[in-house]
């Protein structure tokens, strides 16, 4: 349950990724352009959890309302907790994620930090995007980069 509920925010948190992409700013609206920053800082919070799976299934690309999305993530997030605060999730936590009973109460504190910022983005005015008109841009994996002691002794 614990992983298929990460898994699940993983996919979403790529969801708003794109939505993130798709909001439109032709007058370059300050409160917009900060609710813009506010989702993109909210959306790379939720890889403290997600960093476990590096798949994720494939969303519609059809018009999402940003606080859809925003409260499919806060449910997710609680059944998150949940999970880790229960004895089987932290069993589960740690066989599949190899996670220390510290880590996981670090974990855990996070992600309530992060449900206080999911709610108080809820509250911001609803956005709606069309991912369907959202341009497709592949991620290139950027070039690895010699380390400091490999420039250093050049091996």
């Amino acid at each position: 349950m614990l992983a298929e509920a990460i898994a699940q925010l993983k996919t979403s948190q790529v969801l708003l990724k794109k939505f993130v992409a798709g909001i439109e700013n032709p007058t370059d609206d300050a409160t917009l352009i900060q609710l813009r920053n506010d989702l993109v800082d909210y959306g790379e919070s939720l890889s403290v959890v997600t960093y476990f799976f590096k798949d994720q299934a494939e969303n519609e690309l059809k018009n999402y309302e940003l606080r859809n999305i925003l409260q499919q993530q806060y449910t997710l997030l609680q059944a998150i907790i949940g999970e880790l605060q229960a004895t089987e999730g932290q069993a589960e936590a740690k066989a599949k994620f190899d996670l220390t009973p510290g880590a996981i109460r670090r974990l855990t504190e996070s992600l309530k930090g992060i449900t206080e910022l999911n709610r108080t983005l809820q509250k911001e005015p609803n956005l709606v995007v069309d991912l369907a008109k959202v341009p497709v841009t592949k991620e290139s994996a950027a070039p690895e980069k010699n380390g400091f002691f490999k420039r250093l002794f050049k091996k």
